[in-house]
């Protein structure tokens, strides 16, 4: 557990209601299950990630990996460092309202922000219900929805002219839809294919003698997560065994944590504290 951890804006734990909302169900581990999670050292060479095409994934074990995530997250986030960046993946989409915000504002950056802060804080920032708005003939979104009549109100109490609410919150609501159609609303998707592509051309150039092809993208995929930050998954052996004991693949662990809108380097590192504490708990 050793990521670069940068402060957030607002400095907050991650608080997603996705995740929170299972957490009275109990993790059970027992020693039947412990000795499953058990690994030996042919194991850290051998663990691997098994491998299947989108669409041979089950929405039924995704769904139950959504469960099983937010309960590990519940009962053990607390053993991990306290701030990552990115932790929850929805603050990428806040990220970029901001941007946007600022660059077509007179307002200056620390302004922008903290009027983006505090419009996604009334929950007013939603992807998907953003790309619902309806785009007018003139380029504009909708006046009489009531999502943007909402924004507007705020912008103009706070300064921005009539003609910035308009070409901003068209901006942002086009950049949603086209989000929702090639990404599923999920930001982090479109910059995990991209951080995937710098991982296979760093690989194809870069070859270390001293360990197997495995353990080498594993190197550079937590390298890529520590020092850009990027949605990539999964960089350890620990979240290998977890997969192969669950019996699920690589599509559908990251299509639950992007459900969920848990970090992929988070996960890593939840799914290696549970997994060693499982280990513990053999050997006591």
């Amino acid at each position: 557990m050793n990521r670069h951890k940068e402060k957030n804006p607002k400095n907050q734990r991650f608080n997603n209601p996705e995740l929170l909302r299972y957490c009275n169900i109990p993790l059970l581990i027992n020693e039947r299950n412990c000795n499953q999670y058990k690994i030996t050292t042919e194991g850290i060479t051998m663990a691997k990630l098994k491998k299947a095409s989108i669409k041979e994934t089950e929405p039924e074990r995704v769904a139950a990996l959504e469960v099983r995530i937010s309960n590990i997250y519940t009962q053990y986030r607390q053993l991990l460092p306290t701030d990552y960046k990115w932790e929850d993946e929805h603050s990428r989409w806040n990220e970029l309202v901001y941007c946007i915000f600022a660059e077509l504002t007179q307002h200056s950056y620390l302004d922008a922000r903290s009027l983006s802060d505090n419009i996604s804080e009334l929950n007013l920032l939603d992807i998907e219900d953003l790309a619902n708005v309806k785009i007018m003939e003139d380029g504009m979104a909708d006046p009489d929805n009531e999502r943007m009549i909402t924004i507007s109100h705020i912008l103009l109490s706070n300064g921005v002219s009539e003609a910035e609410i308009k070409r901003t919150l068209s901006a942002i609501c086009k950049v949603a839809q086209a989000i929702m159609e090639n990404y599923d609303g999920k930001i982090q998707k479109f910059l995990r294919k991209y951080g995937q592509e710098i991982v296979n051309e760093f690989d194809s150039h870069v070859s270390f003698s001293e360990v197997d092809k495995g353990t080498q993208s594993r190197i550079l995929v937590k390298w890529i997560q520590n020092t850009l930050a990027m949605p990539l998954a999964f960089s350890n052996i620990y979240t290998a065994k977890f997969c192969e004991i669950e019996g699920v693949t690589y599509h559908e662990l990251a299509e639950a944590a992007d459900n969920l809108g848990l970090n992929g380097a988070v996960l890593d590192d939840l799914l290696e504290v549970f997994v060693v504490d499982a280990q513990n708990q053999v050997t006591k």
